[in-house]
């Protein structure tokens, strides 16, 4: 009998690893990615330039004082302002915290792609945005690019959503992407927009609005309450241009690694266009990498400005390589059935 359960054990494990062998994997890579993210933290001695900003604005939030940098966005100061309400005035206290934007921007990110395109597709699309080496950086310094990837990836995760409840919570995760970093409000319009002609649901746009606007509103009153006017960024950082700069196109490589080779054969598959799940993350990546490439300052082309629409780049080399497999597939069966009719 002993022998027995003992074989019958072995089998329901085996079964439960077969099964769920992707969720076992996520879970490992989270474990050994949170320990090297952590590890990197705490090496950091001394903030990032920029981090001055946002820390010493908290400390103007708090003492009730003129904010030092007035064209940042609030949300990471008033994020931090809370903390240390409750720890004192402590910036290691933050730098701590902020890597946990991204690990559970990466977590969204496979819940929402997992529901249509399946575990190991999504497990390939956030486990290489998480391991983006643009992301990894910038996600242990006490910046905006984490927390607004974070809210916009939560914004994708409601909007692909079916519940219309959940689209209410898309406009409050959109409106909360515009305070953590204004610019990025563009590439949640684009996601929203896409979705609401895909699906032709004006009800996803209306009760997404309805959630977004007050919390965007709320943000300037704020801020222009407390400065008496409202800047979304430096003049050095509005000049657009029809040139496009080639910097993202001529450093993709670096930016994003060899996975970027197989974007451009994502749009030569008929699949990609069968399946409307894919316009959101097509639009994402085409007008997000057009828009960074239309600023004509050269100090703006920095590494940092893709991270929000890395998962989108990632997302089309994966799409890629699952038409590449299904097509051989494809032709196996076909060479299969082939050859089973001539040995006939």
């Amino acid at each position: 009998m002993k022998i027995k359960s003992i074989a019958f054990d072995k089998m329901e494990i085996g079964s439960f690893i077969k099964s769920h062998w992707v969720d076992i994997l996520i879970i490992f890579f989270y474990i050994g990615y949170s320990i090297f993210l952590y590890s990197y933290v705490s090496i950091i001695h001394v903030p990032a330039d920029d981090a001055s900003d946002y820390l010493s604005n908290a400390r103007s939030w708090i003492q009730n004082t003129p904010l030092v940098s007035i064209y940042r966005a609030p949300l990471i100061s008033w994020f931090i302002s809370i903390v240390w309400i409750f720890t004192g005035e402590n910036w290691t206290v933050i730098q701590n915290l902020q890597p946990m934007f991204t690990l559970a921007a990466g977590i969204i990110l496979y819940l929402t792609i997992k529901k249509h395109k399946g575990k190991l597709f999504a497990f390939g699309v956030s486990s290489l945005t998480l391991l983006n080496p643009t992301v990894f950086f910038w996600s242990t310094q006490i910046m905006t690019e984490n927390i607004s990837l974070f809210f916009l990836i939560l914004s994708l995760y409601f909007i692909k959503s079916e519940r219309q409840s959940h689209w209410f919570l898309a406009g409050i995760a959109i409106g909360l992407t515009f305070a953590s970093r204004y610019s990025i409000l563009i590439e949640a319009i684009i996601i929203l927009v896409v979705e609401c002609i895909v699906r032709r649901n004006s009800k996803l746009a209306t009760r997404t609005i309805m959630g977004a606007t007050p919390i965007i509103l709320v943000s300037i009153l704020l801020v222009y309450l407390k400065v008496g006017s409202f800047i979304v960024a430096q003049p050095i950082d509005t000049h657009f241009t029809l040139l496009l700069t080639p910097y993202y196109l001529q450093n993709s490589i670096n930016l994003w690694g060899l996975p970027f080779l197989l974007v451009p054969l994502a749009f030569i598959f008929r699949k990609t266009y069968a399946d409307k799940y894919n316009y959101t993350f097509i639009a994402w990546f085409i007008i997000s990498f057009l828009f960074w490439s239309a600023n004509s300052e050269p100090l703006l082309h920095s590494p940092r400005y893709t991270i929000q629409f890395t998962p989108a780049v990632y997302f089309l080399a994966i799409l890629a390589i699952e038409n590449i497999t299904k097509m051989n597939l494809s032709k196996e069966s076909l060479y299969g059935k082939a050859k089973r009719f001539t040995t006939k």
